[in-house]
């Protein structure tokens, strides 16, 4: 279509031409702007200087250009040595090439494109068979086509995947070794010596105790991120579920003399929830505030209407805090901010994404915030049952 459109572009004036010429030109141009504006791929035009003549609204999405790049050189627009390699050498021979570049992007938000340059060439001139040319023909090259596919959500899935199957190797070569370790040392004798062997079996025991917990988290986030899915929501009193969480924690606020406190208002509407998950939740959470608290803390649970049509729920302690860098990754995979503190309090690193996953399927919002030394707030919203 493009190429037709070139080859029917008027040299001269337009009145010379005849009027169905001139009708089947404006439409064919008409077509090629709506696909241009309606195709999902990026695409950008340039002339033969590599100067930028057409760009369509993916593009400009993709890479927060405007209109005003029209007529810029399109490598000072597209910042990237590959890119500026490619467009010059399809420019120069005429020959169309297919290649992935990635534009770099601040705080790791770059994007990868499957780019194909293919040449506008108008003209085709019969070359001298004396020359020995193979195909007996040259090309001027007037412009490049580029389309840009974004596979930015793939790569940046095989990464996840990538990480995730690493994340899931380290963890469980931690208490595997130690298992297979203490096990070895009592077969080669310490079994026969009581002063340590229970020892030796305390250790055996709880490092298979994280391997437990490490498999159920796995099989948690397994369920909760297929796509068959879904959460059976029923009315469901907040209230109950968190006193039953909280009589689930004591023991371990008690061996730290914390102390938690629930502040309910009332009267508090029923949720929508599916209630083992919404009781994972406020587990997960109480118990992470337990563990980042220190001796005779304070821990806080908040539930309220937050005045936009959600039941608003806190979780709120005085513990160590969390340095601001590290709030955007908190809810990601296996991340943790101090590694070797989590894994000695018996963290596998999947429970903040679990509670995560578990409240966008309740159609929910859940954040973070934080200041080192003072404490932190975990909260997330909840719809409440409209009766």
């Amino acid at each position: 279509m493009l190429h037709n459109m070139l080859q029917t572009m008027p040299q001269g004036s337009p009145s010379r031409k005849p009027l169905s010429q001139l009708k089947q030109l404006f439409k064919e141009q008409h077509i090629l702007m709506m696909l241009l504006k309606e195709f999902r791929d990026g695409i950008l035009i340039c002339d033969q200087q590599g100067q930028i003549l057409q760009l369509n609204h993916s593009l400009k999405e993709f890479l927060d250009l405007n209109d005003e790049v029209v007529g810029k050189q399109a490598t000072d627009v597209i910042e990237n040595e590959r890119f500026r390699d490619l467009l010059k050498g399809v420019l120069e021979t005429g020959n169309s090439c297919v290649e992935e570049i990635t534009l770099e992007r601040p705080i790791s938000n770059d994007m990868f494109f499957e780019a194909h340059l293919v040449p506008i060439c108008l003209h085709a001139t019969a070359e001298n068979a004396s020359t020995g040319a193979e195909t007996g023909f040259s090309q001027s090259v007037d412009g490049c086509v580029i389309i840009f596919h974004d596979i930015t959500d793939i790569r940046k899935t095989e990464k996840m995947r990538r990480d995730f199957v690493a994340n899931v190797s380290h963890e469980l070569r931690t208490p595997l070794s130690a298992i297979e370790g203490y096990s070895e040392t009592l077969l080669d004798g310490a079994l026969d010596d009581p002063s340590v062997c229970r020892d030796f079996v305390n250790v055996i025991y709880r490092h298979s105790l994280r391997l437990t917990q490490l498999v159920e988290d796995l099989l948690d986030l397994s369920k909760l991120e297929s796509p068959d899915y879904k959460p059976d929501l029923v009315p469901t009193s907040l209230e109950n579920l968190i006193q039953q969480a909280w009589v689930l924690v004591q023991d371990k606020a008690a061996e730290k003399n914390i102390h938690i406190s629930i502040d309910i208002q009332h009267p508090l509407s029923l949720v929508l929830a599916e209630p083992s998950s919404l009781q994972q939740v406020l587990t997960n959470l109480l118990d992470n505030a337990i563990k980042y608290t220190p001796t005779e803390g304070q821990v806080v649970i908040c539930a309220f209407d937050n005045g936009k049509g959600k039941i608003q729920v806190d979780v709120k302690d005085n513990g160590i805090g969390i340095e601001g860098k590290y709030l955007p990754r908190i809810f990601e995979r296996f991340y943790r901010v101090d590694k070797a503190r989590s894994r000695d309090m018996g963290g596998t690193g999947l429970g903040l994404s679990i509670v995560k996953h578990i409240v966008q399927l309740h159609g929910g919002e859940i954040w973070v915030d934080s200041k080192v030394n003072e404490g932190t707030v975990f909260s997330f919203t909840l719809d409440p049952h409209l009766a």
